[in-house]
């Protein structure tokens, strides 16, 4: 039996080949831009060029580039750490003298904001570090430094004491351009008592899931330890606490200071503690603090 397929005769085919040529180039054209332009596109961090030459310390090779997704392959067991704290993404650079190996290492992690730098910078500051004039913030390690300006932390790590890494910081800083501003939030601190620490804390601030974005100080008064917290969003955010007073039964009273509404929480794990909205901030306070001390915070500007 003779197969009784189709045949298209010579002359149809040829006559299709324009047809088709027409066909792929229309198929063609249907392309994902960022792909196309991936090769264009730069993270950041790695738009930053930073100086060929500091000090007689040569860039050495090609800067590595690292995101959320390989992070990990330069900075393993600690990388879900920066990307809990809003790592974008990391550029390192190596620096050295001219046909020596790596002497200093330049990292640069953009945290995509100011404060998010900050957290990692308090973090990641050894006990006891030297504060150093470096951006908005800085210390001098035992080898290096760290500092943060603008949205990027950056931390120089050196192989030994030759290499004049506060030199090579400031050129860095000069690089990135970022305007070193101290935070205006900061301004909503009290100036009591003794400044013990400062945090930033992302999310989940002492575990509530509806605190985010909140800048912790703590303070000794007299060996009395107080925490004053600073929150944004205060009507959103004093909204989401009354919800969960009501719905765990947490007693709390409403007075009014100094003209503003303070709310004093009577909480069976957190002690008593105080809420007080502003117009720009939600301040939260945890321990003792006088009258004196409430109107303090309640006049800051």
């Amino acid at each position: 039996m003779k197969n009784s397929a189709l045949r298209w005769p010579p002359y149809l085919l040829l006559g299709l080949l324009p047809i088709i040529a027409a066909v792929l180039y229309t198929a063609g054209q249907r392309y994902d831009a960022a792909m196309v332009n991936f090769t264009l596109q730069k993270a950041s961090a790695e738009t930053i060029q930073l100086p060929d030459d500091i000090e007689g310390y040569k860039k050495a090779g090609r800067p590595r580039q690292f995101t959320k997704d390989n992070l990990y392959e330069y900075n393993d067991g600690h990388a879900e750490y920066f990307i809990a704290k809003g790592f974008k993404d990391l550029t390192v650079y190596d620096y050295a003298k001219t046909g020596t190996q790596a002497e200093a290492l330049v990292e640069i992690y953009d945290m995509d904001k100011p404060i998010q730098a900050f957290a990692v910078l308090t973090d990641e500051a050894p006990k006891g570090a030297s504060a150093a004039l470096l951006g908005t913030m800085g210390y001098t390690l035992s080898r290096g430094v760290m500092f943060f300006a603008g949205r990027y932390y950056i931390k120089i790590i050196t192989f030994n004491d030759a290499v004049p890494a506060v030199k090579m910081a400031a050129a860095v800083e000069k690089s990135i351009g970022a305007k070193a501003e101290p935070f205006t939030l900061f301004e909503r601190f009290p100036k009591f008592g003794k400044v013990v620490s400062t945090q930033f804390i992302k999310e989940n601030y002492r575990g509530l899931d509806f605190v985010h974005d909140a800048l912790e100080r703590e303070y000794d008064l007299d060996g009395e330890k107080v925490s004053i917290c600073l929150i944004p969003q205060p009507e959103k955010t004093l909204a989401a606490y009354l919800n969960f007073f009501k719905t765990t039964g947490t007693k709390y009273t409403v007075v009014d200071k100094g003209g503003r509404q303070l709310y004093k929480i009577d909480d069976k794990y957190e002690g008593q503690w105080q809420l007080i909205p502003m117009e720009d901030t939600l301040i939260g306070v945890f321990g003792k603090l006088s009258d004196d001390k409430i109107m303090e915070i309640i006049a800051r500007k």
